[in-house]
């Protein structure tokens, strides 16, 4: 099996660490690691920030290193052909699903998917009191903006599993990405609001669903580990029990650490292997 991770980011992430995106990639190499994926965040759309109920300083943090995808780019591939002959770097992007501004979307992957090399489709808004909310700030804004508007934390997710559905299904050029990223990043703090870690019924054919979906045209999914780190989730995204509905559709699985700091390059990587192994048992 290749070593590769397929979900990192960079310096060009205002909500990083800031360490240089060099010493990311150093770490991949002492690690072993063969292949190894910049997916920066695409940027979000101007109007989409000025609406969404959050501090500027938080809002700034979603913006990307001095509004310039193009610099990111260009930096990376720079990155690729200094260590080509030590790892394969595969310079892409993380892009948001977001149903109001389709048109920002299918703008900036006609522009910039020529040069992308992988990348991930997620999501991280969905509706709540009016307004796009973010399932992963904190749980205080969780429980204000929307466990209060859905009245239950299943509900919360039967909402997020809609979109992701939706986010399957949308028309989003050439370039859409095919591999989706942590398919259950609702449940980051679900040690508050669901500690029995339950799944219903409804919430577990509507994920069966989405693998059913992803198996029929042919995505990958993300393995992403940084949810053992989150002090409410204790888990991966998605759940190993999903991991192994995944694979036994034959859907590619792909480890991601979505590393925020040199420090996360490469975390829990055995606890993949060891799901994996699990898998082909």
């Amino acid at each position: 099996m290749i070593k590769r991770d397929g979900h990192t980011h960079t310096h060009f992430c205002r909500h990083a660490s800031g360490e240089e995106t060099e010493r990311f990639i150093l770490k991949a190499i002492e690690q072993d690691f063969t292949m190894y994926s910049l997916t920066e965040h695409l940027p979000l759309p101007e109007k989409l920030l000025r609406e969404i109920p959050y501090s500027q300083e938080w809002k700034d943090s979603l913006r990307i290193l001095d509004d310039d995808f193009d610099g990111y780019i260009r930096e990376m591939e720079k990155l690729k052909k200094k260590y080509k002959d030590r790892i394969q770097i595969l310079v892409g992007a993380e892009i948001d699903y977001l149903p109001d501004h389709m048109e920002h979307t299918r703008t900036m992957l006609k522009e910039y998917g020529p040069y992308l090399e992988d990348a991930l489709l997620s999501v991280h808004l969905i509706r709540g009191n009016g307004v796009w909310q973010a399932i992963d700030h904190t749980p205080e804004d969780f429980e204000k903006g929307l466990m209060r508007y859905y009245g239950s934390y299943e509900q919360i997710q039967l909402e997020y599993y809609r979109v992701i559905k939706e986010a399957l299904k949308s028309e989003l050029g050439p370039y859409k990405p095919n591999r989706i990223g942590h398919l259950t990043l609702c449940n980051k703090f679900q040690c508050r609001f669901n500690p029995k870690k339950e799944v219903a019924e409804d919430v577990k054919k509507s994920i069966i669903d989405i693998l059913d979906y992803m198996a029929r045209y042919n995505y990958s999914l993300d393995v992403n580990t940084a949810g053992l780190y989150k002090e409410y989730c204790g888990e991966i995204y998605p759940s190993p029990w999903i991991v192994d509905n995944a694979y036994k559709l034959g859907i590619q699985l792909v480890y991601g650490s979505d590393s925020h700091a040199v420090a996360d390059v490469g975390r829990a990587y055995k606890v993949f292997e060891k799901i994996i192994t699990q898998t082909h048992l």
